[in-house]
């Protein structure tokens, strides 16, 4: 069912009605009770029955409940089934959310009472980010974890090319905080040196990156021998830099003030897309 008619004032309230009358009359079926309420008052009418009778069946039967507490249970069960893209958004704030629900939505977290300040409201906003918080952070683990791949594929053909008869290694796998990911091995002049890759990935566009201070103390210390992959997905296009080529968009520590990450975004007409 369209998730816009689930999450609406005219379902959340046939689904308040119905719990209303199952708990008054639990010998009767779903269609009874629809009927009953139908026939009771008719201003019931309009309400959307057969998307109420979807939510109500998603709620577990519990004692009367007020209505607030129906419609917050209502919305609770509403994104465990549906997923709603709405709620992933949960994580960059409240005002985010309201942005992406739309007038429907919003009226329904308005009748649950979830658009307050009090400490009910706040923490279920709590509890909702810190479920998608998981979620997103897996999902960009995952992403990391392709670019990775898509790094060691590249190098293992590289390698092959310059006729190095070694193979790179995926150090991240065994070990994340070493501050790079892949150890590669490149020629110069006629010996065989280490190349150590930090591999970042981005699905935005323009093509950004976020760079740890972990990250850039170890490129840094590695200079020639250090550099960058950025892989620009899903197309899988592939920029390489070196640690002078990032050094331009590091930020400096000022006073007191000392900076632990930085995201850095790229213009996609400058980028020198490698594969």
């Amino acid at each position: 069912m369209d998730e816009e008619r689930i999450l609406s004032m005219s379902a959340l309230e046939a689904a308040h009605l119905i719990r209303s009358f199952r708990e008054k009359n639990p010998s009767l079926s779903i269609a009874e009770i629809v009927g009953t309420v139908r026939a009771v008052r008719a201003d019931f009418y309009p309400h959307d029955f057969e998307a109420g009778v979807a939510v109500e069946g998603k709620i577990p039967p519990a004692a009367s409940m007020p209505a607030e507490v129906f419609f917050t249970c209502a919305i609770d069960a509403i994104v465990e089934e549906w997923r709603p893209l709405w709620a992933r958004l949960a994580p960059a704030g409240r005002s985010h959310v309201l942005q992406a629900i739309g007038v429907n939505g919003a009226q329904c977290l308005r009748a649950a009472g979830l658009l307050g300040t009090g400490a009910r409201a706040t923490d279920w906003w709590d509890a909702l980010a810190a479920a998608y918080r998981g979620e997103r952070d897996a999902r960009l683990l995952a992403q990391g974890r392709e670019g990775e791949r898509l790094s060691l594929a590249y190098e293992t053909e590289r390698l092959r090319q310059e006729g190095i008869a070694r193979e790179p290694v995926w150090v991240a796998i065994d070990d994340n905080t070493v501050g790079y990911d892949i150890l590669s091995y490149a020629l110069h002049g006629e010996n065989e040196v280490s190349r150590l890759i930090e591999v970042k990935t981005t699905q935005a566009d323009p093509p950004r990156m976020v760079l740890s201070r972990n990250e850039w103390k170890t490129a840094e210390q590695f200079g020639t021998a250090f550099q960058f992959h950025l892989w620009s997905l899903p197309a899988g296009l592939l920029t390489v830099m070196s640690v002078d080529e990032i050094r331009a968009h590091i930020p400096t520590d000022n006073g007191r003030g000392a900076w632990e990450s930085v995201e850095i975004k790229f213009d996609r007409d400058r980028l020198p897309v490698t594969g």
